[in-house]
């Protein structure tokens, strides 16, 4: 039976540099029985596949393009993860007849949780650090953040969970065996002739300064509130004009900002050993290459009291007013 692997990600596990490098190397990977298709492509990955199965509007031509292909197949996009149990039976139901291995990165919570926050702010989250972890701290059972089992669990009751496969993200990275562990995971070989190059900045979802993290965080409450501004409009722009900028502003208020820079240490925590153990226990069959991790790190954050100095304010607000003008003489909304 041919085989479809769906790789789900989750974010910031190194899934858009997979996408490159599976995109780079689809020729190389034809020759091994697995197509990784330009179909339902988005950027590097299949992220418009989601729609279909978002809208349950997967057609007759899709289904034939899968199941009358002699080869396998694999489709990655880390929006698959939100994909919810009804949604991925639906995708089971219609691809009736295909074996579907699903691929899970998993990566510790106290590692990720930080790059995940600086995502909802790029994407015009104001929520502070501080609080979002606290959300999930508050009902670690229940998040699927800091608990990998909740969702693997759910992909085992639709798919079965022999047809699970999980990427230690930690060990990979550590070791710089991602893209072979991938591959490996899809069950083909490696070889040396795969182009591996390295990731620019149009393969990655690079984090931003830890500083304009702050600034943006600012400024999407501010032009919501002021002019409606929503999603990643307001940091797309910053990046866009932060050179257009008064530079005196900027300055006086990234040094503002950067009196509250605090060290917090991350790592090892209790949620952290808990996920190690429910993931021996429960799914030490599905990983072929765990490690055991009992790493700490120094965590650099800024403080929300910087946010209370009025002149900080001040400065905020005229910079939101320079970056609005910006925008509408380029038409941006």
């Amino acid at each position: 039976m041919k085989k479809l692997f769906l790789h789900v990600g989750p974010h910031k596990t190194g899934t858009t540099a997979i996408q490159k490098f599976m995109l780079d190397n689809a020729k190389q990977c034809f020759k091994q029985n697995l197509v990784y298709p330009k179909r339902h492509l988005h950027i590097f990955g299949q992220h418009k596949f989601r729609e279909l199965i978002v809208n349950k509007s997967i057609d007759a031509e899709t289904i034939e393009f899968f199941k009358n292909n002699e080869h396998n197949f694999v489709l990655s996009s880390e929006d698959f993860i939100s994909l919810n149990e009804e949604q991925f039976k639906y995708l089971r139901q219609k691809l009736d007849g295909i074996h579907i291995i699903v691929i899970f990165s998993w990566r510790r919570a106290s590692f990720k949780l930080f790059s995940i926050w600086q995502e909802v702010i790029k994407h015009g989250g104001t929520i502070d650090f501080f609080q979002y972890y606290h959300e999930h701290l508050a009902r670690p059972a229940l998040s699927q953040m800091l608990s990998p089992d909740l969702k693997l669990n759910m992909l085992s009751r639709v798919f079965g969970k022999d047809n699970i496969k999980v990427i230690d993200y930690e060990a990979s990275a550590s070791q710089k065996r991602l893209y072979q562990d991938f591959v490996s995971a899809c069950e083909i070989n490696w070889s040396d002739t795969f182009n591996v190059q390295a990731i620019d900045e149009n393969a990655k979802n690079a984090s931003m300064e830890l500083i304009d993290v702050e600034i943006v965080r600012a400024l999407n409450q501010l032009m919501l509130e002021r002019f409606s501004y929503s999603g990643s409009t307001v940091r797309i722009a910053f990046s866009k004009f932060k050179g257009h900028l008064n530079p005196g502003l900027l300055k006086q208020l990234r040094e503002n900002i950067s009196g509250h820079v605090i060290d917090l240490k991350i790592g090892n925590y209790f949620i952290d050993s808990r996920a190690e153990k429910v993931m021996q226990d429960l799914y030490s069959q599905q990983m072929s290459n765990f490690q055991m991790n009992t790493d700490t790190r120094l965590l650099k954050i800024v403080s929300s009291e910087w946010l209370l100095n009025v002149n900080t304010g001040n400065l905020i607000e005229r910079i939101g007013d320079e970056l609005h003008k910006l925008m509408v003489n380029e038409n941006i909304r």
